[in-house]
């Protein structure tokens, strides 16, 4: 049976890697939603929460669907950049408020769609060096787990693109393909899933070590 995959934020650096991963696979036909004009996108929209109603019909017409959430926004890497208003305002809309309101609204119009978070071990704790972005996506991981729904939340550490460029390499970095095909491999899998037996290890790491040390530590890599 083909597998009906919809890539919301489809021109992002991470979507366009996973795209051209799955068009060269027989048992995919990828649907794509991008608000780049200069896209070649299947949906193009103006803004994401204002067309939500347009993206939800074009995904009501698709038979059992995987819905994947590309878009993301990181603005901050203290003590390197510490965010101005707009920029905290843009990471709590595009990492929370965005997805959270085109789950529901896709939700009510197809009970039988899959749910795929591209989520971060930052939503483990949050941590100085990305406070807000850490923040938005633990509250989106809360919302969706609230609610009954088929979903994946894959916690990924840093991949390679140019909206972690300037952030320190930890281990377990991840480029662009690694990710991407990590995503094809578990896209069956539901709940909260670490892709790398690494991650899962550093996920415990962070869970067990304070606040402050966890800081510090970051401060000096």
């Amino acid at each position: 049976m083909v597998k009906e995959i919809v890539l919301i934020g489809s021109s992002s650096e991470l979507g366009g890697e996973f795209l051209k991963k799955i068009e060269v696979q027989s048992g995919y036909k990828a649907h794509t939603v991008s608000s780049k004009l200069d896209s070649k996108a299947s949906l193009i929209v103006n803004e994401y929460l204002d067309d939500s109603e347009q993206i939800s019909d074009y995904i009501s017409n698709l038979n059992n669907p995987y819905v994947i959430f590309f878009n993301g926004y990181l603005k901050e890497n203290r003590p390197k950049y510490y965010p101005n208003i707009r920029e905290a305002l843009e990471t709590f809309k595009i990492n929370f408020r965005v997805p959270l309101s085109l789950t529901i609204d896709i939700a009510k119009n197809n009970k039988n769609v899959k749910f795929v978070y591209i989520s971060t071990i930052a939503a483990i704790k949050s941590r100085e060096k990305n406070f807000i972005y850490g923040l938005s996506k633990a509250l989106l991981e809360k919302n969706i787990k609230e609610r009954n729904l088929s979903y994946l939340i894959l916690r990924f550490g840093k991949i390679r693109t140019q909206m972690s460029e300037g952030h320190s390499n930890p281990p377990f970095t991840l480029n662009r393909s690694e990710a991407a095909s990590l995503i094809i491999k578990f896209i069956e899998k539901e709940g909260v899933l670490y892709p790398t037996i690494g991650l899962r290890m550093m996920a415990i790491f962070i869970k067990l070590m304070p606040t402050k040390l966890l800081d510090l530590i970051e401060k000096n890599i």
